[in-house]
């Protein structure tokens, strides 16, 4: 089996922005591979293991398949964003809605396993404002809301409890980072072993780690960094070494944070405009008789920004990080 690992970096957004690199030596360039129309606003992206893409906008999910095809996975039947994304281990893709209107209830998770037909897996807190999500090891469904600083767990049978809300989870009321709104804890991520689950707040700029007990139960959180540079925290991804790639929403920054909380910037600026989705895709390929790895072959950074809604192409010169190794 050989492997092959990407990364997605999504933001509210115009283009979709592919960086690739061959293992040795390390080189990256970034090109454009797909425009959306003004007005649309990427927020998160998953792959399957086929290496399709989903990327949430607006209130849809679009699927592009490796190939370059792009088309409409499913709509929500409600008035609602959909904004984070995650394909589950039993294959169908699972997404929170959010609605900033009041007089829509829309904090909800919702599954869909065959195009144009979403259900709804759970329903949470209507005063909140669901956001990204991740899986353990058992199908338990782990989701933050930002609004109201809190984790949730919901099961493989779609029951909903609160997993954690501390203090460290809270946005800044008295003065947001995104203005519109106290963001708290927003992106999160297992590390490799799923024992620690990691949490950014995006109001203060921290990165949290919470252990996970035998029981499946919150440990007590602690602060891995805390730093301006993280202010705006969004999405984030562990490579095999167990370093985190982030996306920095609102400074157009995308770091590198070791598990130690050393902070290294990778790339700033354009295209970079509002990053908020990192996501690694590992496809796996099989022989008949064994498994097997490659390691020069193609890594891919998938990027979306609002940047330059009349450009067609990123200049192939520009440096962008060196992206991590395949794990495994």
């Amino acid at each position: 089996m050989s492997k092959m690992i990407g990364a997605a970096l999504l933001s509210s957004a115009m283009f979709l922005i592919s960086a690739s690199a061959y293992w040795s030596p390390p080189a990256t360039v970034l090109s454009t591979v797909k425009t959306y129309s003004l007005g649309e606003s990427p927020e998160s992206i998953a792959f399957d293991r086929a290496g399709n893409s989903f990327v949430s906008i607006g209130n849809t999910i679009r699927k592009r398949t490796p190939a370059g095809v792009d088309s409409t996975f499913m709509t929500l039947p409600i008035s609602a964003f959909v904004l984070g994304v995650k394909v589950g281990p039993d294959g169908c893709v699972y997404n929170t809605s959010t609605s900033l209107d009041p007089a829509v209830v829309g904090a909800f998770i919702w599954k869909t396993c065959t195009t144009g037909s979403p259900t709804i897996f759970a329903t949470l807190d209507p005063s909140g404002g669901p956001n990204d999500l991740a899986f353990d090891d058992n199908r338990n469904l782990f989701v933050t809301d930002p609004f109201l600083g809190k984790v949730y767990k919901v099961s493989s049978a779609g029951a909903v409890r609160t997993w954690l809300q501390h203090p460290l989870l809270n946005g800044n009321t008295a003065s947001p980072y995104l203005l519109f709104h106290a963001v708290g804890v927003d992106g999160l991520a297992f590390d490799e072993n799923k024992e620690n689950l990691y949490l950014g707040n995006l109001d203060y700029g921290r990165l949290i780690r919470v252990p996970v007990r035998y029981n499946g139960s919150a440990g007590t959180p602690v602060v891995v960094a805390s730093d301006p540079r993280l202010a705006g925290i969004d999405g984030f991804a562990f490579d095999e070494n167990g370093t985190i790639f982030a996306a920095i929403n609102g400074q157009d920054h995308f770091v590198s944070v070791s598990c130690s909380g050393v902070i290294t910037g990778r790339y700033s600026g354009l295209p970079l405009d509002g990053p908020s989705s990192v996501a690694f895709w590992h496809q796996a390929r099989h022989t008949t008789d064994a498994v097997h790895y490659q390691r020069r072959i193609p890594t891919y950074l998938w990027a979306a920004v609002r940047y330059s809604a009349s450009s067609d192409a990123v200049d192939s010169n520009r440096r962008a990080w060196p992206l991590p190794s395949v794990r495994g």
